[in-house]
């Protein structure tokens, strides 16, 4: 059905916003120069703004960039008049779940660019292919293991009960060709430390849980590339808040990516509270039937600990926040994730929910923003691709960009509210990315 979907977006002919004006009619061609005209950058390098500048985007790449004055803009050119409006990275979400695929689409109308899939099969090997080939739209795909845990094998669990079967399955997974490997709950301290090892050797990152007979401070130990949910340090090392400026130190000594997800813990306590309110979000249409009925039976009013749940996370919810302002103060990456599309957890969406709740823990704007654009690009340069080169507009980088109404350094809610987002050098409009979104909703009723 998505390929369907994708020869309709060729076809279309959707006008921009008036707003902007667009020389061209429907998406532009990724081998087709773009100019974006008096725009104002937001290049996330620094904390500014560049005012009025002229971007070329040719062969999916930022050509050149510089004062509107300064900048000849190539005969043939698709050319957007851009002045007022502000131009910045596409964003990334660093802990995602593509349960469908049809979510590729979801995450661009939102503005996400780039995700990183963190319990990965055959099928998004193949996926993340396909999109880098221009066979199916979707953001740039990276993609971990199957999630590897202790006990017994099952759905796409890899059973590591020993260290010879920790150290087979890593081999094996990188021969697959995986991005990075998938550490769980269960994994037993022995099995652990040849895991990472091993992975190490195979020059493959550890991203995921901190194991629980582990711990947080032997995980530091080891140098685990990427936790991927702040409430690891609560479920794993201690619930003592005093414990949490250790804990930001001993991160940043073992150059350890951590993902706050303030936006899980609190989605789970919105859907304790008012369950069919969270499922009633306009987003949930964008599903697939499929989705929707495992969110039914998987979400926290299903748990036979429904009440200890509930006490568990409304504690750890104003420890996450502390333990996210910490993290940051001490230098930390923080990289945006959201565990979307678990259950109440919209594709693309809760990104922008998850901006807000890092500014609301105490991070500026600009910080929260570094979350889901430089700091991802970083990880991915350090631990994936050295070549890597997005996260930032500049010239020489890939052109995934947001092209928004106001200022997102000011307004970090502006993010939310692109007119258009490119991707590899592919220009979509808002218009074009619903028209494909509704027949997506349609095709579900069908």
């Amino acid at each position: 059905m998505l390929l369907g979907v994708c020869f309709l977006f060729l076809c279309l002919a959707v006008p921009l916003p008036g707003c902007v004006h667009d020389s061209g009619s429907g998406p532009a061609r990724s081998d087709e120069a773009v100019a974006f005209i008096g725009v104002n950058v937001v290049p996330m390098d620094s904390e500014r703004v560049l005012p009025d500048q002229t971007v070329i985007v040719r062969d999916g790449l930022i050509s050149a960039m510089g004062p509107s004055t300064a900048i000849t803009v190539p005969a043939g050119a698709r050319r957007i008049e851009a002045k007022d409006r502000y131009l910045m990275p596409g964003l990334s979400d660093f802990h995602i779940h593509l349960h469908s695929d049809e979510q590729l689409l979801s995450y661009l109308a939102h503005g996400v660019t780039t995700v990183f899939e963190l319990n990965g099969t055959p099928r998004h090997l193949k996926l993340r292919e396909q999109i880098a080939r221009r066979q199916v739209l979707g953001p740039r795909l990276y993609t971990s293991s199957p999630l590897m845990d202790g006990g017994p094998e099952g759905g796409s669990v890899v059973s590591v009960n020993s260290p010879e079967q920790a150290r087979q399955a890593v081999v094996r997974q990188k021969r697959e060709g995986y991005d990075a490997i998938k550490v769980y709950d269960n994994v037993p301290p022995g099995v652990y430390e040849q895991l990472v090892a091993t992975a190490r050797e195979q020059k493959l990152p550890v991203m995921g849980h901190v194991p629980r007979r582990v711990g947080v401070d032997a995980v530091l130990r080891a140098r685990q590339a990427f936790i991927s949910h702040g409430i690891e340090y609560f479920l794993a090392g201690s619930r003592d808040e005093s414990r949490i400026p250790g804990f930001a130190l001993g991160t940043k000594a073992a150059g350890t990516t951590v993902v706050p997800d303030l936006s899980h813990v609190h989605t789970s306590l919105k859907m304790m509270e008012d369950l069919e309110g969270v499922f009633s979000d306009p987003e949930a249409r964008y599903l697939s039937p499929k989705v929707m009925s495992d969110w039914r039976y998987s979400n926290p009013t299903r748990r036979v600990d429904v009440r200890q749940f509930s006490e568990r996370q409304r504690a750890a919810y104003p420890f996450v926040q502390h333990l996210t302002l910490s993290l940051q103060k001490a230098g930390v990456r923080l990289v945006l994730g959201t565990n979307a599309s678990d259950a109440g957890l919209f594709p693309g969406k809760t990104v922008h929910l998850e901006l807000a709740e890092l500014v609301r823990a105490g991070l500026s704007p600009y910080e929260a923003l570094v979350t889901s654009t430089r700091n991802p690009a970083a990880f991915i340069e350090e631990h994936v691709d050295p070549a890597a080169r997005f996260g930032t507009v500049a010239v020489g980088q890939h052109a995934d960009l947001l092209l928004l109404p106001g200022n997102p350094l000011e307004d970090v809610g502006q993010a939310g509210q692109a007119l258009g987002v490119m991707v590899r050098g592919q220009w979509l409009t808002r218009e074009h990315l619903q028209r494909l979104r509704d027949k997506v909703a349609e095709s579900f009723n069908r």
